[in-house]
This record gives C-alpha cells, sequence and structure tokens, in this order.
C-alpha cells in the first residue's frame, strides 16, 4: 500500500490544482451519472482529490455502487501500468539533472531548503535536481496534519484489480508532466516559496477539503482560482484538457458502463466536463 500510496503522491499535487473559469452547477454531487444520446447503458463521472487524509477520506455505498456496476475505469492518467509510472519518474527529474536550487528567490531558497532538512533529512542541493511540481507535493505532504495519507485513485485502481475490471487513461505521462513545462519556472518556485513561508497553506487546503466533503464543486472553483499561476495558466492546464477528454469519453462510454475519474476541479465551469458532455447531448445527473 506504501508503494502504491507514493506512486499516487509523485502526481498529485499538480493533478489536485488544474482549475480556472468559473461555472455554477448549482448542484452539489462528486457522482454524476452519463446516460441518453443513444447511450445503451449508464456511465458514471466522479471528482477526486489528490490527496487527502486517511480519516477524511470520503465513500459511501452510491460511489461504490456506481464502480462496481461499469466494467472499465478511466483516470487521468492510467497509473496501474508499471510503464507510465517509469515514464513519470523519469520525467519528474529535470533536464541533465540540473539542480534549480539558484532558481529560488534567496528568503524562499532558504525557508524551502530549512523545511526539506527539517522533514525528509535532504535539502535543495540533493532535491534541487526534481521538478517544481514535485518538491511541491512532498512539501504539501509533510504539511498535511496526520500521518496516514490517502488518495481515491489509488483506491479505485485497488478496488478494480479486485474485482477484475479493465483501466484506461485520458493523458500520458509525457502530456501531463509536459504541461507544468510550458509555465514559467519562475511562477512555480515562487508558488513554492510562498506555501512555505506564509504558513497559511494548510488551513487553505482545509477548507478546500471541507468543500469537497461537502461536494461543493463550485465551492472549490472559487477557492482555487484565487491562486494567480492558475489564473494566468487555466487554459494550459484545465480548458484544453477538457476539450480532448470528451472525444475519449464519448467512444468510452459508447463501448461499455465506465466509471470515469478525475480531479473535482474538472467538474465544474461551462468549459467543465459536465457541461461539456452536457453540449454534446448527453444527460449528466448528480447523484446523491
Amino acid at each position: 500500500m506504501k508503494k502504491l500510496l507514493f506512486k499516487s503522491l509523485i502526481i498529485s499535487n499538480f493533478l489536485m490544482l488544474l482549475i480556472f473559469n468559473v461555472f455554477a452547477t448549482e448542484e452539489k454531487s462528486l457522482l454524476w451519472k452519463i446516460s441518453g444520446n443513444g447511450l445503451e447503458q449508464e456511465s458514471y463521472l466522479f471528482g477526486t482529490i489528490h490527496l487527502i487524509c486517511q480519516d477524511q477520506f470520503k465513500m459511501d455505498a452510491r460511489i461504490l455502487q456506481a464502480f462496481e456496476s461499469s466494467e472499465k475505469i478511466i483516470m487521468e492518467i492510467d497509473i496501474s501500468d508499471p510503464n507510465v509510472m517509469m515514464d513519470m519518474q523519469r520525467l519528474s527529474l529535470n533536464k541533465d539533472f540540473k539542480n534549480i536550487k539558484d532558481e529560488f528567490d534567496p528568503d524562499h531558497q532558504v525557508a524551502v531548503d530549512e523545511f526539506l532538512k527539517a522533514q525528509l533529512g535532504v535539502g535543495l542541493d540533493q532535491l534541487g535536481v526534481m521538478k517544481p511540481f514535485i518538491l511541491s507535493t512532498m512539501i504539501m505532504t509533510k504539511m498535511l496534519p496526520c500521518e496516514e495519507i490517502s488518495g481515491y485513485e489509488m483506491f479505485f485502481i485497488e478496488k478494480a484489480k479486485e474485482l477484475g475490471k479493465g483501466m484506461g487513461g485520458l493523458e500520458t505521462a509525457e502530456f501531463q508532466i509536459g504541461l507544468f513545462d510550458q509555465i514559467p519556472i519562475k511562477t512555480q518556485l515562487d508558488d513554492i516559496g510562498k506555501m512555505v513561508i506564509e504558513g497559511n497553506s494548510m488551513e487553505e487546503f482545509q477548507t478546500l477539503v471541507d468543500a469537497y466533503l461537502n461536494e461543493d464543486i463550485d465551492l472549490l472553483f472559487e477557492l482555487i482560482t484565487v491562486n494567480e499561476m492558475f489564473q494566468q495558466n487555466g487554459d494550459i492546464l484545465l480548458n484544453f484538457r477538457n476539450e480532448t477528454w470528451i472525444p475519449q469519453i464519448e467512444e468510452a462510454i459508447k463501448e461499455q458502463a465506465t466509471f470515469i475519474a478525475v480531479g473535482s476541479g474538472h467538474l465544474s465551469s461551462e468549459l467543465g466536463v459536465i457541461q461539456l458532455l452536457r453540449n454534446a447531448g448527453y444527460t449528466v445527473e448528480p447523484v446523491r
């Protein structure tokens, strides 16, 4: 389980924060049923959060029933595939093992280095060869107010293996990591530095978790769009991806009953998956 959790943590940070363009659904739910438009069977769309304390992990009968009634599970990337995880680990390092330590602002560099040494025993001299989103994930994981951390992707993967269900992904590891390569490294490093120095990251994260547990996907938008990086890069991180997912989702749900699990930030907005599926002619309804 620890090995599977580590795999989830590698990608959790940038998966969790891909949100832009607020669009109120006025309907609270993490689970949505997809039907109509000639479908012979119902499929389901579920919004995940990629890091959460184990004691706050939300799972109930309606989610399990939707999952068990589906023949296949599709996630953003198929992290059950060992080749995908090998790609993730390989691509998580800076090109030519470049150390980005000196690209931090001086005060941010000191704070981040001290935090990493205190929490992990090694600092930026060693960990600076990793891409910013990996450093950010490491730091956020250590900031969480719990020892046991859970993730929905790994839960669904284990459940799918147990029940013998097929699995697939909407994107490749190269594509997802390439998203952050399009964002200025200075922007990413400033975000990390502020997370450590300002010290309010866990309060903000808990507010996000509360909104998630209340299944308020619109409030999730409001909370996350205050982040400057996502205000500037929302089209890269969210909108374009949602649009490219729709044909793949359509192909999957026409073939068989499918359970689609993606970050909850992808559900709402006028360019979110829910509305895009509705625009394509499907009935998408909340399951409560």
